[in-house]
């Protein structure tokens, strides 16, 4: 790809996520470019509410082989109160390569929404990645949490005719 052809591209993040934008144009439809798209990455974006008032929060996670994302904050983070009232979450994970977008653009994006339930785990059943990250920082922080993040249904969004819409993934 010459220079200006990468002009096309914001962000660029990594040679994977290029290579699966502009040489593979991978079908995104496929339950495969998620599961893929979810390993290679590692900042959830979280929403979360609590009544009326809502908080998002970008978090690194590391993920299962059902596609369980784990992350784990201090108790007294916005979004820890929040799942502790209410653990049905919106998340996002997304490349930061994506294409340009004009009014007569059509494309998929490189991302993925999700509907999820998130689960405090207990400190018996921390899966071993969160105990490496945990062991590995040397966590001084105040008591923390463990959260599991469970998708149920899964969304790519898209351009079409510079118009953003979205449609589910089966993962099954």
């Amino acid at each position: 790809m010459d220079s200006d052809g990468l002009r096309n591209f914001a962000g660029l993040r990594g040679l994977a996520a290029i290579e699966d934008f502009v040489i593979h144009r991978p079908n995104r439809a496929d339950s495969a470019w998620v599961r893929g798209l979810i390993k290679r990455n590692r900042v959830v974006v979280l929403a979360t509410t609590e009544g009326d008032e809502p908080w998002v929060a970008p978090l690194e996670y590391t993920a299962d082989e059902d596609l369980n994302l784990y992350f784990f904050s201090t108790t007294e983070a916005r979004h820890v109160r929040h799942l502790e009232a209410n653990s049905a979450v919106a998340a996002v994970v997304f490349d930061h390569v994506q294409p340009r977008v004009t009014a007569t653009t059509t494309t998929d994006l490189n991302g993925v929404q999700m509907e999820c339930t998130a689960i405090r785990v207990p400190p018996n059943l921390h899966p071993d990645a969160v105990k490496t990250a945990i062991d590995t920082l040397d966590i001084s922080i105040p008591p923390y949490a463990v959260f599991k993040i469970v998708p149920h249904r899964f969304y790519v969004p898209r351009v079409e005719n510079g118009l953003n819409i979205r449609y589910e993934v089966d993962m099954a």
